[in-house]
């Protein structure tokens, strides 16, 4: 027999009493950091928020499982820092202050290679 459920659903709370320990990857700087259940935080429904590096800026993605314990991610580096600052580049895509440029696929290469005449 089990006891009812105490948490809110779909909260962090809920998250980390379902799977205990989670971590943050970065897969565009290849390191990861432990989740930390800042104040506020523990209540909130974790559907609606995105988490972005504090090193690159780049989109983060939570993880259940240690990233260098998986197969494959070998080379992700644990990067736990004390107070991390939300990157600007990361301000800047979540704001919409400046968008990405678009890429012109019209030519058929990507942009910055450099085309082999010989071929």
């Amino acid at each position: 027999m089990t006891s009812p459920w105490h948490h809110k659903p779909f909260t962090f709370r809920a998250l980390a009493k379902t799977f205990g320990p989670m971590w943050l990857r970065c897969d565009v700087c290849r390191r990861y950091a432990r989740f930390r259940m800042v104040d506020g935080l523990a209540d909130i429904d974790y559907r609606t928020k995105t988490f972005s590096c504090s090193r690159c800026g780049a989109e983060a993605y939570m993880a259940v499982v240690e990233p260098i314990k998986e197969t494959g991610m070998a080379d992700y580096r644990l990067d736990e820092l004390d107070n991390p600052q939300r990157h600007q580049a990361a301000a800047d895509r979540l704001t919409g202050r400046h968008p990405r440029a678009c890429v012109n696929l019209a030519a058929g290469e990507l942009p910055g290679r450099k085309v082999d005449g010989r071929r």
